[in-house]
């Protein structure tokens, strides 16, 4: 009688149950006393031996990727200061150090298949990393850049980069730049200089009036020129207007915003501090005013896209003309409902808006300069949550959640000894760790490598 598929024995018995019990069964059913047993018997052995293997064989474990972040972490190399590029288990607290002799500065960006890491290094060049440490290579080296700002996107296929580069021309009488760079890190095209405009001096350059802002994807840029929006691929084709009509696109320090998806782009518009919070369609339609209200303030130029693309967090100010911040509050705003939803609705100095990837959590520090404490709040307004509580008040001017929407980075200032460190903690506000060690003065730019 065939056996059935369901009581086949796994190629991998022999290494759930001891040979010694197994042929203890089998004396019980030795051949000579099943000759006589019809084929029903020999399915019942067969049974029997599968139910015993079960029972015997342990559950089944997956094995969890290790969660690692990247940071940053100044440390005295005897009489000299140092600004190296670490990875860190957040379970085990075992870390590599990436970058011995190279100091490291934001922006760090993990490829997205996480295998690698750009950055910037000795605040004027670009370059590349492997995870465990490998592959250490410089992508990008050119001197003469005053007060150099750089932007970095990997394309989806996490070989090719895109960064811009701002030097400041607003300091000096000759005029800075905006560039953009594409950069093939398998080496085999290299880098490439894509476009560069003239922006300051005196009298001023006006070829361009922002930075260059990157889609999530690398694959297109969104800047004002002429008073107006533009976008381009990031080959420098396809340049188009996506305004229609000249205005205070940037003022006040804001800036473009894509959305996750790279349909949208996000903007304030007006003179400040009284702005709109605007979306255009990245092909230029549907232009719309989501506040639509004379006197709105928003506060500091932050607008943060929800992971789905379909909600907009910024900060609010309650008080018109409160310039401290501390009469602020954290709204939503729904781009298909067009509301503004009052989110965190007390008043105070709130910094740091953080989605989790899963859209379902908002992270913030809330408090004062040195007197800011951690919170998660659902992204209902629900299950308002102070996560550790432990730490006294102090600056927390960074923090980055996990892929997996599970744990929660952040710097946190020590208020004695004058150090700033790294920790992480999981979303209910359980296991919180410190990942840093007496070496680190001061940790900064935690990145969490996908997964």
């Amino acid at each position: 009688m065939p056996v059935p598929q369901e009581f086949k024995l796994s190629a991998g018995w022999a290494s759930w149950l001891p040979i010694k019990s197994l042929l203890q069964i089998m004396q019980l059913f030795s051949f000579n006393k099943l000759w006589p047993i019809s084929a029903i018997g020999l399915f019942s052995l067969t049974l029997l031996i599968s139910l015993f293997l079960s029972l015997h064989s342990p559950p089944p474990t997956a094995a969890q990727k290790p969660r690692i972040l990247a940071f940053t972490a100044l440390q005295m190399r005897g009489s000299e200061t140092r600004s190296p590029l670490f990875a860190v288990n957040a379970t085990s607290w075992a870390r590599r150090e990436l970058t011995p002799n190279i100091d490291v500065s934001a922006p760090l960006v993990w490829s997205p298949n996480g295998q690698r890491l750009a950055f910037v290094g000795g605040y004027s060049d670009i370059y590349t990393v492997n995870a465990d440490g490998s592959r250490l290579t410089k992508q990008f080296a050119e001197a003469g850049c005053k007060a150099a700002h750089f932007e970095i996107a990997w394309f989806s296929n996490s070989q090719k980069l895109v960064f811009a580069r701002s030097c400041n021309g607003f300091t000096s009488d000759s005029p800075g730049s905006e560039s953009l760079y594409t950069s093939d890190t398998s080496g085999i095209k290299g880098t490439k200089l894509v476009r560069e405009w003239e922006v300051g001096g005196e009298p001023p350059k006006t070829e361009i009036s922002s930075e260059f802002y990157l889609s999530p994807d690398g694959q297109q840029v969104a800047f004002v020129k002429d008073r107006n929006i533009y976008k381009m691929n990031a080959d420098g084709s396809g340049m188009t207007k996506l305004t229609k009509s000249p205005g205070e696109y940037i003022s006040g320090g804001s800036e473009l915003f894509w959305s996750p998806d790279r349909t949208k782009i996000a903007f304030l518009f007006g003179a400040y501090p009284k702005q709109q919070i605007y979306t255009i369609n990245a092909d230029g339609t549907n232009l719309k005013n989501l506040t639509n209200n004379r006197n709105n303030e928003v506060y500091n130029g932050k607008l943060l896209w929800s992971p789905d693309s379909s909600r907009i967090a910024s900060y609010y100010n309650n008080k018109p003309g409160d310039s401290s911040g501390e009469q602020q509050d954290i709204y939503l705003i729904d781009l298909n409902q067009g509301a503004a939803r009052n989110l965190t609705q007390k008043p105070r100095n709130y910094d740091e808006i953080s989605w989790s990837p899963d859209g379902k959590f908002i992270a913030f520090v809330a408090g004062d300069f040195n007197n800011q404490k951690l919170y998660t709040i659902n992204a209902d307004g629900n299950q308002l949550n102070q996560l550790a509580p432990r730490l006294k008040p102090s600056g927390i001017p960074e923090l980055a959640w996990s892929s997996d929407s599970q744990q929660i980075a952040f710097i946190f200032n020590e208020i004695q000894g004058d150090k700033s460190n790294l920790y992480v903690i999981n979303r209910d506000g359980s296991g919180l760790t410190k990942l840093t060690n007496d070496k680190d003065l001061n940790a900064s730019n935690p990145v969490w490598q996908p997964q």
